[in-house]
Order: C-alpha cells, then structure tokens, then sequence
C-alpha cells in the first residue's frame, strides 16, 4: 500500500469492516475513507458492505451497513448525505435543508448529481464507486470537504475542478489550500478502452500539461484497436496544473478490478455492490 494512505481495521457488529484514508487527514478535524467490502450483512453478489441503494441489493441490508459507518462515525444515519449519480458534471452544495438527502433511499437523493460538499460538521458525504474513481478534497483553510465521482465522464470533464470551483463560489475555497485523496479504483493496467475514448484523453491532456501523453494513456502492440488509460495521473496532474500541491495529493493505487476487497462493476459483470467513500468535517 502506497506510504500516503493507510488501512484502518474496525471491530463491527458483523465482524470487521475496513476502510483506507489520507494520511494528510491525521492533521485535520475531519473523518475521511473509503470502505472496502467486508463487514457487513449484504448477501451475495452484494456480499457484504454494500452501502448503495441503487444496485439491487435488499434496502434493509443497506440502511444496516450504512449503520455500521454512521455508529463509527458518531452520527446518526439520517444525516447521511449524497447524491443519484449520473456521470455527470453536477457539484451540489449540502445546506441545512439538504441534509439527509438519500440517506435512507435512493428516492430522496439530489438528483443528477456527481458532487456533494459542506461547510457543516457532522454531516457525512457519501460516494459510491466499484471501478470509478472516487475523490475525497478538504479545503484546509476554509473548513470545507467534498466528495465528488469520477469515472471517465467525470475525469475527462474534470469535475473534480468544477467541483472546487463551486466551492470557490461557496466558500472562497484556492486550489493551494485543498487537500485530495483518491480512493480503489479501476487501474491504468485495468482500463482497457478502445482508441476513440484513449485519443479523447490524449487531447484533454495536451490541452492541460505538457507532460508526455504516455503517462495517461497507453496502447499496446498486441491490440492495435485499444487503450490503456491512468485516471490517477489524469486527475491528479489537472490539480496539480491549477495549484494543488503535488505533496497534498493521496492516492493509495489500489486496483479495484484486481483486489477482492473492492467491488468491481468489470471484474463481476455489473452485478455487484458499492463501496462508499466518506468524508466528515468534525467541529474545528
């Protein structure tokens, strides 16, 4: 495991749960992670902390495992908010009257909307993925977090940006003062996509860096019709360009498509559950 994240084991009532976090997040007073499968009361495929509803999972099961992270977290469960995620380029600011929004179902969930942030404490956002990647940012002077789902769509359309910008709006938030964390997720060995989507991403990363477009995307000889592409690097080096430190970035480079941890939409053909990453400001 990458030296900038760790694993933290919790005894639970289904046995142990586990989750990886940001070391930066050691420094704050906020709750940062993303869970891995394990610990939970799902039955198969969803086996066994799936934390989304919109899978086919039993809701009973679901609002129970979402139970076991909200007791952790010194919450109740109705504070629990999130969005319906679409791939989209939707950020939404959690207010007091937002709070709760698709904690106990999918129905009352923030429509179209890949992007959740707050200034207010004690209210965990939730994301879930099983291949996208998840990204946790804390602004560090303003005392605000955001989760935000970045799968292609939400990588080549740089959501996470759109994502600060709209803190910006909010809170004043600079990109010099965000702290970033990217959670398991499909790897560059993994994603494997046909030439059209590579030479997409290609072009998206000339027109932010000048680095080699190798370190984004790849094509291998033997499959002349295919890509390879690194959503890490590609995340991270359009914060970077826009004043992220390089140091203030975590990514923990765990493979969801090839861990048995992680939920993976590709490894199990779509039918599976979702880890959740999480992230609470707590009173400063």
């Amino acid at each position: 495991m990458n030296q900038c994240v760790k694993r933290i084991d919790v005894k639970g009532p289904h046995g142990t749960w586990s989750y990886e976090a940001p070391e930066w997040a050691d420094q704050f007073p906020i709750v940062m992670g993303d869970t891995y499968r394990h610990g939970g009361v799902s039955e198969a495929p969803y086996e066994s902390l799936n934390l989304a509803f919109h899978v086919g999972d039993d809701p009973k099961h679901v609002r129970e495992n979402r139970a076991i992270i909200t007791e952790y977290l010194g919450v109740e469960p109705a504070r629990i908010s999130c969005g319906n995620q679409v791939h989209g380029l939707k950020a939404v600011e959690i207010t007091e009257d937002l709070v709760g929004a698709g904690a106990f179902g999918e129905d009352t969930a923030i429509d179209d909307c890949d992007a959740v942030f707050t200034k207010l404490p004690n209210v965990p956002l939730f994301l879930f993925t099983a291949d996208c990647v998840a990204v946790g940012i804390y602004d560090a002077k303003n005392h605000a977090i955001a989760t935000v789902h970045a799968g292609w769509r939400g990588a080549v359309g740089h959501l996470p940006l759109l994502t600060i910008e709209a803190m910006k709006e909010a809170y004043g938030t600079e990109f010099k003062d965000c702290y970033v964390y990217l959670g398991p997720s499909i790897g560059p060995e993994s994603f494997e996509v046909d030439v059209e989507l590579g030479k997409r991403f290609e072009l998206a990363w000339r027109g932010m860096t000048e680095r080699n477009t190798a370190d984004v995307v790849n094509y291998p000889g033997d499959k002349i019709d295919k890509a390879y592409i690194n959503l890490w690097n590609f995340i991270a080096e359009g914060l970077i360009v826009n004043g992220v430190l390089k140091e203030n970035i975590a990514i923990g480079g765990i493979d969801s498509v090839t861990e048995g941890d992680c939920y993976s939409y590709r490894r199990e053909n779509g039918k599976t559950g979702r880890m959740a990453l999480f992230g609470m400001l707590q009173q400063r």
